[in-house]
């Protein structure tokens, strides 16, 4: 799987569980499904910001996209932070959960749309190949200082 592909299969995952959010009203399914998305966020943010941005930086007409990302990436950390500190319970989760939502989608949508076409279109199928392997590596030495 390329970086790219990678990339993509995370942004498949925040999706999924983003509908697995709206799709209940239990607390404790709603706590349990944020905290997985949580988790994914952050290790999937540092993966794209140390592997991903500076090897795109590289591309033509990509470094106002990766700031950007960057920027947007940092106030989806400050989101998920300040809905931690909301029990489950209250009402006000679900419409910051939605905040967030929407705030991310199109985040994602950006990077399919606009930032990971021109990456594919600068890098060979080699390049591609390491930079999935890059991703990988990374996500695995991030995990375990972010999963609770």
């Amino acid at each position: 799987m390329d970086g790219i592909e990678s990339l993509e299969k995370d942004h498949d995952r925040i999706r999924s569980l983003f509908s697995e959010l709206e799709g209940t009203a239990d607390p404790h399914e709603l706590q349990d499904s944020f905290d997985k998305l949580g988790n994914l966020l952050t290790i999937h943010a540092e993966a794209e910001e140390q592997v991903l941005y500076p090897e795109a930086r590289n591309c033509e007409g990509t470094a106002e996209l990766i700031d950007k990302g960057q920027y947007e990436h940092d106030k989806g950390d400050q989101m998920v932070l300040a809905i931690k500190s909301i029990s489950a319970n209250e009402s006000e989760f679900k419409a910051k959960v939605r905040e967030l939502q929407e705030f991310m989608l199109n985040h994602l949508d950006e990077e399919e749309n606009d930032l990971f076409p021109r990456v594919r279109q600068c890098m060979s199928d080699n390049k591609l190949d390491k930079l999935g392997n890059q991703l990988r590596e990374t996500k695995a030495n991030v995990a375990p200082k972010v999963v609770d």
